[in-house]
């Protein structure tokens, strides 16, 4: 049975309604194994979906790929590098860089998933490996 991949309106209209389960998935072959199972959001490397099969292989996962912000930059880099995913086939991109950045993909119309909670690369700013940013206020913080 075929499957229609989800936009954000559509899990966006889901909340609430039901639980959606979430996978990290390195290679094809687990993007593979989490189509026949039926899984609904995936997090990916950004090199997966920038492969040409990768599609053919999950063609109904919502996918977002990410990386950590001091491997793209800029908010400009950050730009250019989720229009790039996005072209070839993510549905939203994962950024842990700061507010201003999300803020600024936001602004152009790129779905994109931020990041609050245990935040390994920001752990010096935190006071080590902790969980931050739980409540609105304090993620803004």
């Amino acid at each position: 049975m075929s499957r229609k991949r989800p936009t954000v309106a559509d899990l966006r209209a889901m909340k609430g309604k039901r639980q959606l389960t979430m996978l990290r998935v390195l290679t094809m072959d687990e993007a593979e194994a989490a189509e026949r199972a039926g899984v609904d959001i995936v997090s990916v490397p950004p090199e997966l979906v920038l492969n040409p099969q990768y599609r053919d292989a999950a063609p109904s996962l919502f996918t977002m790929p990410g990386d950590n912000f001091y491997e793209i930059g800029t908010a400009d880099d950050f730009v250019r590098w989720a229009f790039r995913l996005y072209k070839a086939g993510a549905d939203a991109v994962y950024c842990s860089a700061g507010y201003a950045t999300i803020k600024r993909m936001a602004d152009d119309n790129i779905p994109v998933i931020g990041h609050v909670g245990l935040i390994p690369s920001r752990a010096t700013w935190t006071g080590g490996f902790k969980a931050v940013g739980k409540t609105a206020d304090t993620a803004m913080e």
